[in-house]
């Protein structure tokens, strides 16, 4: 049996110079948002605890929550919109929908959680309006020229919608059903990223690239002013008001979040220590809001204090390599990114020069965790921050550590061995197409093709021990010794995990085959009775050596693939994938 105990969640898909949606359910203390291929829905006071949603096929753009908290409507880059229960932990479909035949960027409900408008980049249209329980159309989005970027319909009677795009414009709609009234032009001289009503109905705003907030008729869509255009020194990304109507806040490159109150008047500007864009921003309580870095970073702001009062770090990109170091989950992603976490989910970003590329491989050393990377590199990591590097000749295939605390890099043509601390080459030997290494004491199994060596590092020097290992039937993709190194698990291409004795040199079982797809790790417990596995079909399996035949199956684990699983305890398994998730299971050995 195995049970998901934690999910730390990815952070949002973010791109320079596109607006993000977010959304804020007050009912459940949750915000909603799109991460890769999935959606996941956070809880602010508690952001370690979150649902994830993997029902879109295609990468995911924007999800809002409907004023009734009981759905959520999600859009995807293929211009499918999903409607979902929310309340439980299945995650019901209510409906899909072919909104347009482009990508998503913004959804709106009417307050009876009834309407949906859908807009974004579409071939035929830019939008379209639908009914949330059928998909039946309420009307049309028409009178723009480029890719809407925003869509907000009034939140009392009587419903109004307007929509803003690249064209420069507003465009108004009476109804439901939704028809064309006008378009206000001119009054912006870039794009237009996002449109709020205020919570009563009354205000109208507008946001865009050329730093303009323009103020409209709520019910007529008749301009009224530009309330301020010099204060932002970058485009402005988003608007979001707060609850009682009294204040708005906008995001924008400049790196700050401002705070205004309904008459457009400067009443403060919240400061993000990075400087980095800000793409998105919504409130999460009357005086309390959370804005969205162009590096995905959540920032927690609290009106009369300028600084974050709480910061949210994570993954947005695929996690490949992971390890367990003094008590903290290391993890590190596809963009180079290296994430330090508490065992109860806090994350915190390691600072210094880090990858440049994806960080391929994690390993706990004594005083350090050896960090290498696709930029042909070596780091170390201590005290949260990277201390020292090395260069690798190639691209790293493995990575292990010796007892007397020496690194081992395993490339396609060399094995090397370096010093930890500081980092420094000491020696290196010769090998063909090797593909994967483990370590065990001071024996080193490296895999090439379908063969299997072994290795010593004894005296200063690498010595080969043994390649009298039965071939496996397909290329090996990882290899794997126990901790007491009596035993060798090799993967392979095809799904399939070989578990040789690694003193005799025999097959003690080719059982291990429930996988269908490319073995990613293979991990043993500390009594080296069992390992964990993951693979790219998504799923993680918990083996037993003394009963072959018997499985632990945790069933799409991580979508689009599982990159990696530990043991933390025989209790409890963390993974990592390709959805830039963390998850933490409970487990019972088969």
């Amino acid at each position: 049996m195995a049970e998901l105990k934690d999910n730390w969640a990815a952070l949002p898909t973010t791109e320079r110079s596109r607006p993000v949606h977010l959304s804020f359910d007050a009912k459940s203390r949750r915000i909603a948002y799109a991460a890769n291929k999935s959606v996941f829905l956070r809880n602010v006071d508690t952001p370690e605890r979150c649902l994830q949603y993997n029902g879109h096929i295609a990468s995911t753009s924007v999800a809002k929550f409907a004023p009734s908290g009981f759905y959520v409507a999600s859009g995807d880059v293929s211009g499918k919109v999903r409607v979902w229960d929310c309340v439980g932990e299945d995650l019901i479909l209510k409906g899909e929908y072919s909104a347009i035949s482009g990508r998503i960027n913004d959804i709106a409900w009417d307050a009876d959680s009834a309407r949906i408008i859908a807009v974004g980049d579409g071939k035929e249209r830019y939008g379209h309006c639908f009914t949330a329980d059928s998909g039946n159309s309420v009307g049309e989005i028409a009178g723009h020229s480029a890719v809407v970027n925003a869509v907000a319909i009034r939140p009392v009677r009587p419903y109004k919608a307007a929509t803003v795009s690249d064209d420069h414009s507003l465009v108004f709609y009476n109804g439901p059903p939704f028809k064309f009234k006008s378009a206000v032009r001119g009054h912006h001289t870039n794009f237009c990223n996002d449109v709020a009503y205020s919570p009563d109905g009354t205000t109208l705003i507008s946001v865009g690239s050329d730093r303009r907030i323009n103020s409209y008729d709520p019910t007529t869509g008749d301009f009224k002013e530009t309330l301020n255009s010099d204060s932002h020194t970058g485009s402005i990304f988003a608007i979001s008001w707060n609850p009682n109507s009294t204040k708005f806040a906008t995001s924008s490159a400049d790196g700050t979040v401002k705070l205004w109150n309904a008459n457009g008047e400067l009443d403060q500007t919240f400061v993000v220590t990075s400087g980095d864009h800000q793409v998105g921003v919504v409130h999460t309580g009357e005086d309390t809001l959370i804005s969205l870095s162009l590096d995905g970073t959540l920032y927690y702001f609290t009106y009369g204090t300028e600084s974050p009062t709480r910061t949210i770090s994570g993954h947005q990109k695929a996690i490949t390599a992971a390890t367990l170091s003094a008590g903290r989950l290391i993890t590190g992603s596809y963009d180079g990114r290296v994430v330090s976490w508490t065992l109860d989910g806090s994350p915190t970003l390691v600072a210094g020069d880090g990858p440049s590329n994806l960080v391929a491989f994690l390993q706990s050393a004594s005083d350090c965790v050896l960090a290498a990377s696709w930029d042909d590199t070596l780091r170390s990591i201590s005290d949260g921050s990277f201390s020292g590097s090395a260069s690798i000749d190639a691209q790293p295939k493995g990575l292990g550590i010796l007892p007397d605390n020496h690194a081992v890099v395993l490339t396609e043509t060399e094995i090397t061995v370096y010093k930890c601390s500081p980092i420094s080459r000491i020696t290196s030997l010769p090998v063909s197409a090797a593909v994967s290494l483990s370590i065990s004491e001071d024996l080193i199994a490296v895999g090439s093709g379908s063969s299997l060596s072994l290795y010593r590092f004894a005296g200063g020097e690498l010595k080969p021990e043994s390649s009298a290992f039965p071939a496996t039937t397909s290329p090996i993709s990882v290899v794997s010794l126990s901790p007491d190194g009596s035993l060798l698990a090799a993967g392979t291409v095809n799904g399939k995990i070989i578990l040789y004795n690694a003193k005799e040199y025999t097959i003690i079982t080719s059982r291990w085959a429930f996988h269908t797809g490319r073995i990613t790790s293979i991990s043993w417990n500390a009594a080296s009775t069992h390992v964990v596995t993951s693979s790219l079909d998504t799923h993680v399996f918990v083996y037993s050596v003394a009963k072959p035949g018997k499985n632990l199956k945790i069933s799409n684990a991580h979508k689009e693939g599982a990159l990696f699983a530990q043991f933390k305890s025989d209790s409890e398994v963390f993974s990592v994938g390709a959805d830039a998730c963390v998850k933490s299971w409970s487990v019972t050995l088969p």
